[in-house]
């Protein structure tokens, strides 16, 4: 297969707020890329992005001279596309997505305070009401559903970022329209209609739509005219119909799900 880019191709790297830094290709080996960004240089970084068209390249008349002020290197380990995108965001002061662990605890545990602004809901065999989060945690922005059977998709309105993932009862997201939220993730979810209604979420910066086959490109073309989309990933199955998209697009891979979480409830400091 003929690779999109060569050495010495420049391309324009999403940061994840809507901007962009220019980046140049070193060297390439391998389905792996070093790239010159900003005043580092990130050595094997996988060239998916660049396979995808995510990262667009331009093949420049004259290759550029002279070094970065300053290297990055991984020690040759792979690094995701996603990942160099976050590093570099966080190098020029985009956001702090260098993360920290996030614990991962369950509704059922105390741990989750009346109070808490962020919340995990996770465990096959679980039914679970929506409709008791407002009452219990009135201060609620962020959170994720995953492997439970939901009762309803009334979800309070204070809900800023929401991440759905293997819901095992059928979903109409058209339900879930009236809420504002920035961030969407959905994951695999089998029985999911009403997907029409994404292309019309004004509000959303952040959007995930993992195993969604079933869809074809004309259905999610129209999320290229959302005002405030900046970070994407959409998968509606093969290749060809993602990277139809993608060379459309000028999305960021999405920042991780726990970078909301920890937005909302920042760890203790010690000491």
């Amino acid at each position: 297969m003929k690779l999109p880019y060569r050495a010495g191709d420049s391309f324009a790297l999403p940061l994840g707020d809507g901007t962009s830094t220019p980046a140049t290709i070193l060297a390439c080996d391998h389905h792996t890329v070093d790239i010159a960004v900003a005043d580092m240089v990130l050595r094997g970084v996988s060239d998916r992005a660049l396979i995808l068209h995510r990262w667009k390249t331009r093949h420049p008349e004259v290759r550029a001279e002279g070094a970065p002020r300053r290297t990055r290197d991984r020690d040759n380990q792979w690094l995701g596309p996603a990942h160099a995108e976050r590093i570099v965001a966080t190098h020029l002061g985009i956001a702090d997505l260098e993360l920290p662990p996030l614990v991962v605890r369950n509704r059922w545990n105390p741990v989750f305070a009346p109070e808490s602004r962020y919340l995990r809901i996770a465990g096959r065999g679980c039914t679970f009401d929506p409709r008791e989060l407002a009452q219990h945690y009135p201060r609620l922005e962020v959170l994720e559903c995953s492997g439970v059977a939901l009762t309803s998709l009334a979800f309070p309105r204070s809900l800023r970022a929401l991440r759905l993932s293997r819901i095992e009862t059928p979903l109409d997201l058209r339900e879930l329209a009236a809420l504002p939220l920035r961030v969407l993730a959905l994951e695999h979810l089998r029985h999911a209609i009403g997907t029409e209604v994404l292309t019309r979420w004004n509000s959303l910066e952040q959007l995930e739509m993992l195993g969604f086959w079933q869809l074809e490109l004309d259905d999610v073309m129209p999320l290229l005219e959302l005002p405030a989309l900046v970070r994407a990933e959409i998968d509606i199955g093969g290749r060809r119909k993602n990277v139809e998209l993608y060379r459309r697009a000028n999305w960021a891979y999405p920042w991780p799900f726990t970078y909301e979480a920890l937005r909302v409830e920042p760890p203790a400091r010690s000491g």
